[in-house]
């Protein structure tokens, strides 16, 4: 158990990682085509939290990555495509994964590990630079590259700032991990970062974030801005015109494969508490400044119900998005019937909206309350890799989660290292 202090940081961390997908705030009518009639509510973002080491630097990382990025990727055995989507196609599914450990100690996250989910096994442990929990990461394309951000605290004040390193790894080598620091800051000395994504080429880094102090939820205008990889510059910003939620969890936020477009996420609530989540896109070759005026709407989601999109993500092709529910964990007026009939699922829509969505994976046990997260899908979202988490506050039923691979409707559990804990399933980066 941590001290009052310890937590208190902890607490604001948890905070961070939650805005954007906890909180539901009024704004103007969202110009978008007819909602799809799927009736979820937002409900909070995954907690995700990792650790890395120290920096190395930020210019050759950039080459590095460029380079590593076009590789063939190495993993498992292909699964095939799902059942319904026509003739089989061969799927790689990342084999390496990162995630942190729990340090009992400062009840806090421990030293990140890099993992291997065919054989289980740790290829690499990380510890976290002084001053610092990382609290993210997202895994590239190749394999072999991770994206990681991090909270920094400054003392004595104890005012935090946001990090970004990137992680190559190497299997089997002497040197299995490099990381390196970005120079990159964005603008409010301790601003409130929803999303982040690593361009497609690596070369430059979108940040979503919002004023204030780290653990500040209160509504405020959103920023999306891009930053080059290289030289840490800001390149490109856009702001909303008023007060918004955006961001339905980390995952919302993610570039398109040809670097030209990026995909986020608001949410929007009714005078009549119909609650609705959206997804965008931005042209980000445009001149426009303002975030919604200069985005389209891809997708519209009426998100009222037990059951409710917990997260939003978009294959790199920009032709479906997958929902990630969460059952009665919002407000934990759910049953073991109704969750075993349907309560957890994960459902693609093909996009462009609206077409008739498919439910690729549902949860047929019981539980008193649940949720799940998308961590990765291939280009076609025939198979994703997703974590369903049963009774995650001991509500009614003893707490399991599960992570595995998502094909055709069955549900194949990934080798994931035992010193990773239940709690940290929902951060695994791929």
């Amino acid at each position: 158990m941590s001290t009052d202090d310890q937590m208190s940081i902890e607490d604001r961390v948890r905070t961070a990682t939650r805005a954007g997908a906890s909180l539901i705030r009024d704004v103007r009518p969202l110009g978008a085509p007819a909602p799809v009639q799927l009736r979820r509510r937002p409900g909070p973002a995954p907690r995700r939290w990792v650790n890395w080491g120290a920096p190395l630097a930020a210019a050759a990382a950039v080459a590095a990555i460029a380079l590593t990025l076009v590789a063939i990727r190495q993993a498992g055995p292909p699964s095939p495509a799902a059942s319904g989507s026509g003739a089989a196609a061969p799927v790689t599914i990342p084999r390496y994964y990162a995630a942190s450990t729990y340090d009992a100690h400062t009840g806090r996250n421990g030293p990140l590990i890099v993992g291997d989910d065919l054989t289980g096994k740790v290829i690499d442990t990380i510890s976290p630079p002084p001053d610092s929990i990382f609290t993210s990461v997202h895994g590239m394309p190749d394999d072999r590259t991770f994206v990681v951000q991090a909270v920094v605290y400054a003392k004595p004040s104890g005012l935090a700032t946001y990090a970004w390193y990137l992680l190559r790894i190497a299997p089997g080598s002497a040197h299995p991990h490099q990381l390196t620091k970005l120079t990159i800051k964005v603008p409010d000395k301790t601003p409130g970062v929803i999303a982040y994504a690593l361009s497609p080429d690596g070369r430059e880094l979108a940040v979503e974030s919002m004023p204030g102090t780290i653990g500040d939820t209160s509504p405020d205008v959103i920023t999306l801005g891009i930053y080059s990889v290289s030289s840490g510059a800001q390149l490109r910003a856009w702001t909303t015109p008023a007060k918004i939620t955006s961001g339905i969890s980390q995952g919302t936020l993610s570039w398109l494969s040809g670097g030209r477009q990026l995909v986020f996420g608001v949410s929007e609530s009714t005078a009549s508490q119909v609650y609705y989540i959206q997804l965008r896109t931005l042209d980000v070759t445009g001149t426009g400044t303002d975030l919604m005026a200069d985005s389209r709407a891809l997708l519209t989601v009426n998100n009222s119900g037990a059951s409710t999109c917990l997260s939003l993500q978009i294959t790199s092709d920009g032709k479906a998005a997958i929902c990630a529910t969460q059952y009665a964990f919002v407000n934990g007026s759910g049953s073991n019937a109704g969750c075993a009939n349907g309560g957890l699922r994960f459902i693609a829509f093909p996009l462009p909206a609206p077409k008739p969505s498919r439910v690729l994976y549902q949860y047929g046990g019981a539980c008193h309350n649940g949720e799940s997260f998308t961590l990765w899908t291939d280009a076609s979202a025939s198979s994703i890799i997703g974590v369903t988490r049963i009774n995650p506050d001991n509500a009614g039923g003893k707490e399991a989660v599960q992570v595995g691979v998502i094909t055709g409707g069955r549900f194949r559990p990934l080798n994931i290292a035992k010193s990773v804990p239940w709690a940290n399933y929902a951060n695994l980066g791929f």
